[in-house]
């Protein structure tokens, strides 16, 4: 399994020297009281808090930032484009003065704390320390809670599908609404974003989310289809990390690769058709206990060393079954036979990635 290095996951704490006054706009909503206003991004990245998800604690409930992410911000507001969506904030004892229209940000350590919007945030700031301090709108609660934060992050990014649902599997516990199989669709979405993004992965551009597959290549909606039955609760992949679950995805086809490379590399794969995809994951149930049982792991070397069983298996013979879900079941049947006749085994194991 490769090892993520786009990922950073200390909290950034942040601090105020001396008060911050600004002038700021109050907002009514029913019985809410927001407050906007403007100010440069080094001095907001300075000044705020990021309450970063803590592994294995119930403290925090940002995601961490992502490195590749802040580049990618920092980059596009260096070729001078707008970025216009406002950070929205909590702010701890800030005062607002409605005669003067301004907003004082008091002295202190975590005397604000970001909700939406801290990879714009840290892009900005990045760009700001290569030459470009640019004015970021600012939308500001005062004083709110914890669990309030909680959600008004959940609820703004659930809307906007950008929750890593490893976050939001993470906070179900404190939020009332709970929907384990949107979480499992989310989960998979964000395993096959991050390996369609990885170019040590096999399946680097061969997931395509805002176009139709080209041969050779498969949709991110048909890879959430096969593998979000295998995260949720009930699936076999359920029990393990979302580390653990991408590494598993990965490896399956790294191996398949290694051993299968002629057709692997064909420009029309069947492995990325949806017959043969599906096959595959269809069969996967078997195949991992096969590994598990055999090779006690699922690294790369185990899968490889699995298909070695069947390597004189005919994928061409998929193409005989059709299409759809029934042609799918066929072809997995198939490869679940050879995998079983090969290995006569039973289940059981641990896994070791």
């Amino acid at each position: 399994m490769s090892k993520t290095k786009s990922k950073v996951a200390e909290k950034h704490a942040g601090k105020v020297d001396k008060p911050i006054i600004v002038s700021a706009l109050k907002v009514t909503q029913s019985t809410n009281s927001l407050y906007l206003f403007k100010a440069e991004a080094s001095i907001l990245y300075k000044a705020l808090s990021i309450n970063r998800r803590i592994e294995d604690k119930d403290e925090g409930y940002q995601r961490a930032l992502s490195v590749s992410r802040i580049r990618s911000i920092a980059n596009y507001i260096k070729a001078k484009r707008a970025i216009p969506g406002a950070i929205i904030v909590a702010l701890d004892n800030a005062t607002f003065d409605g005669k003067k229209n301004e907003l004082t940000i008091p002295k202190g350590t975590d005397v604000g704390w970001v909700i939406d919007g801290q990879h714009r945030l840290a892009g900005a700031e990045t760009a700001a320390r290569e030459g470009l301090d640019v004015e970021l709108p600012v939308v500001a609660f005062l004083n709110m809670e914890e669990k309030r934060q909680v959600e008004q992050f959940v609820t703004i990014n659930r809307e906007g599908k950008n929750v890593p649902t490893s976050l939001y599997l993470d906070l179900l516990k404190t939020l009332p609404f709970k929907k384990p199989a949107d979480a499992a669709r989310e989960r998979a979405t964000d395993i096959g974003t991050d390996l369609r993004r990885d170019e040590d992965s096999p399946f680097f551009e061969k997931i395509v989310v805002t176009v139709s597959p080209k041969p050779g290549q498969t949709s991110l909606v048909n890879f959430v289809r096969k593998i979000s039955p295998l995260v949720t609760e009930k699936g076999m992949l359920f029990v393990y990390t979302e580390r653990e679950q991408s590494a598993v995805v990965s490896n399956y086809f790294k191996g398949l690769r290694q051993v299968f490379s002629k057709e692997f590399d064909k420009k029309d794969s069947i492995f990325f058709k949806t017959v043969g995809f599906g096959a595959l994951w269809n069969a996967f149930p078997t195949f991992f206990n096969l590994a598990i049982k055999n090779q006690k792991g699922f690294t790369v070397s185990d899968v490889v060393a699995v298909f070695k069983h069947i390597e004189d298996f005919d994928f061409s013979g998929w193409l005989q079954y059709g299409t759809g879900n029934s042609a799918e079941i066929n072809a997995g049947e198939d490869l679940k036979t050879a995998l079983l006749l090969a290995f006569n085994a039973t289940n059981g194991g641990s896994l070791r990635v």
